[in-house]
């Protein structure tokens, strides 16, 4: 017997019912197909890149303006922080949850209270620096406070629990941030394991945004150089 998946219409948001073989199935009517065509038209007056200069809510609003195309979708963010994400689509209807900074959500993001396919989209952007202890972004995201002594190993096993539930309880999209590694001399390829991790529960990859910072973080971590500065991080789409 053939499985069936139940996914939302891109453009009205109208239950989809896709056996294996149309699993990527995405509207649920030729007019909805047209309908959005037409929206997408109209819209690529200005292209939407994947190369994002700015800051984690510039990339924020430019994977929104492709990806979120009715403002009442529902997006769970449940590595929340402070809501910087969201300082340029304060329109959209966010919930955040966060174990220290979200007191009346305090949700770890292995495990959720939401029901099964409760929100459209899942946001998902753990702390990812791994071994932080006087680590400069200790201040600004926690990381001593949620991953302690993680090793890059450790990190990534977070991430793959933390998409494992945010698959189920999105219902069309995860968008999980993440940013390459150096651990004892050897290069991580974080979005490339992520990646690999996703598709192992079924998810597809739908786009990848590369976002370049205007403010950079300083040099004085290391007294030689053994690999190319990587200032950038990514932003996986993902479809489940």
């Amino acid at each position: 017997m053939r499985s069936i998946y139940v996914t939302a219409c891109y453009h009205c948001g109208t239950d989809v019912a896709s056996d294996e073989g149309r699993r990527d199935r995405r509207f649920c009517s030729n007019k909805c197909r047209q309908a959005d065509y037409r929206r997408r038209k109209k819209a690529s007056q200005k292209p939407v890149e994947a190369v994002v200069h700015g800051d984690n809510s510039d990339l924020i609003k430019t994977v929104a303006s492709l990806y979120v195309k009715d403002d009442n979708l529902t997006i769970a963010d449940v590595t929340y922080g402070k809501g910087v994400f969201w300082r340029k689509c304060r329109h959209l209807d966010v919930t955040g949850s966060d174990l220290v900074t979200v007191p009346e959500r305090p949700y770890d993001l292995r495990d959720l209270p939401y029901e099964d396919k409760s929100f459209d989209i899942v946001v998902l952007d753990p702390p990812y620096v791994h071994s932080p202890g006087n680590h400069m972004t200790d201040s600004r995201y926690q990381n001593a406070e949620t991953t302690k002594g993680f090793l890059y190993t450790d990190i990534l096993e977070l991430y793959r629990q933390g998409m494992t539930e945010a698959c189920r309880v999105a219902r069309r999209q995860i968008w999980v941030k993440c940013k390459d590694q150096v651990q004892a001399g050897q290069q991580c390829w974080a979005h490339i394991d992520i990646l690999n991790e996703a598709t192992k529960f079924g998810m597809k990859g739908q786009d990848l945004f590369t976002l370049l910072p205007t403010a950079r973080t300083p040099n004085g971590r290391w007294t030689i150089q053994h690999h190319a500065r990587k200032p950038m991080s990514y932003l996986w789409v993902l479809d489940v």
